[in-house]
């Protein structure tokens, strides 16, 4: 006899999971066709389908950022199981620690339902995707390249610096342009870069499993420094120790850029246009001094360094946040301009 309910497991995780304004109306309409005579093998593919298309669908990437931070923690868990000696620098607690924070927030972004914070996340989506790929080809060209010159690390190491914070100061700016609420471009800025570090960290610990003997071969000189036994659990100590890094720092840099993003893009729009083309005439000038201050640097001794590597992160740093604020600006405002009779 079928019971008079349809499946509650079904039930809750398509509540759970299947996110967007109508979701409330696909599980009414499910369970209403359940009542009429379908069956429970029905509702779960049913419903199992209506999760994989709210996937695909939906623009925040909240739910792929679910599953990517489940895959983050089971491959940790997978490395830490391999080599258990890699345990007892709190490392592995630290990062099952922040990695929940970053499900959770995932979760939360899967849920919002409001136009204008879906809006502002799918901004920051679009973006984080974008940095994820950035950070994925340094990770790779430094991984699989051979000896990279002086020159060439200086180029890649910096070029992903610079572009990470133009990125994050322009998920602010565009979730500003598209919503008109600071807090929300803040909040943009914080999902781009959690989207991109869930990205970056998937494909690194990946790497590692996969071609663990590759990577205890790029670390062979600091695991001899380091005195531990194995090899591969140097290489796991290591991964957690770049994780911890990056789960913590990257979430800080969001908060700051995207804040910034975002009000340079509201002072911007309350300026004269002529302002707008007087910066866009100077950005590429703030960059290319920030660029050669970076140039400079490398040729230096590294004690002699830090100054011109900060000035050059700094200067340069500012003209890429502010290129999106400065383009928003100018294409916003094309029709203000005055037409010749």
């Amino acid at each position: 006899m079928k019971a008079s309910h349809p499946p509650i497991l079904a039930t809750k995780l398509l509540g759970l999971l299947v996110s967007g304004p109508h979701g409330d109306a696909l599980a009414g309409d499910l369970i209403e066709q359940y009542l009429q005579g379908r069956s429970a093998v029905w509702f779960w593919r049913q419903a199992l389908l209506a999760i994989i298309v709210s996937f695909t669908k939906d623009r925040t990437l909240g739910g792929p950022a679910v599953l990517g931070s489940l895959l983050v923690l089971l491959l940790m868990i997978v490395s830490v199981g391999r080599h258990p000696s890699s345990l007892g620098s709190g490392l592995f607690i630290m990062d099952l620690a922040l990695l929940s924070g970053y499900g959770a927030f995932s979760i939360w972004v899967w849920r919002q339902r409001r136009p204008e914070e879906r809006e502002a996340l799918a901004a920051g989506a679009h973006t984080g995707v974008i940095l994820g790929v950035v950070l994925i080809a340094s990770h790779a060209i430094e991984w699989f390249a051979p000896v990279e010159t002086r020159a060439a690390q200086l180029v890649r190491g910096a070029g992903s610096v610079l572009l990470t914070l133009g990125l994050l100061g322009a998920a602010g700016s565009a979730a500003w342009q598209r919503t008109r609420s600071t807090m929300l471009a803040v909040i943009a800025g914080l999902w781009c870069g959690s989207l991109a570090v869930v990205i970056l960290l998937s494909f690194a610990l990946t790497l590692n499993l996969a071609f663990e003997a590759h990577a205890a071969a790029r670390l062979h000189e600091p695991f001899v420094r380091s005195g531990m036994g194995d090899a591969g659990a140097f290489v796991v100590r290591n991964s957690l120790e770049a994780a911890s890094e990056i789960l913590i720092r990257i979430p800080i840099a969001a908060l700051v850029l995207a804040f910034s993003g975002g009000a340079s893009n509201a002072w911007m729009m309350k300026r004269p246009r002529r302002l707008a083309v007087l910066a866009a005439w100077f950005t590429p000038f703030f960059f290319v001094a920030g660029a050669a201050s970076l140039w400079y640097a490398d040729s230096l001794n590294r004690a002699a360094r830090p100054p011109f590597v900060m000035a050059g992160v700094l200067t340069a740093g500012i003209a890429l946040c502010g290129a999106h604020p400065i383009w928003s600006s100018l294409s916003s405002r094309r029709g203000d301009r005055p037409r010749r009779s």
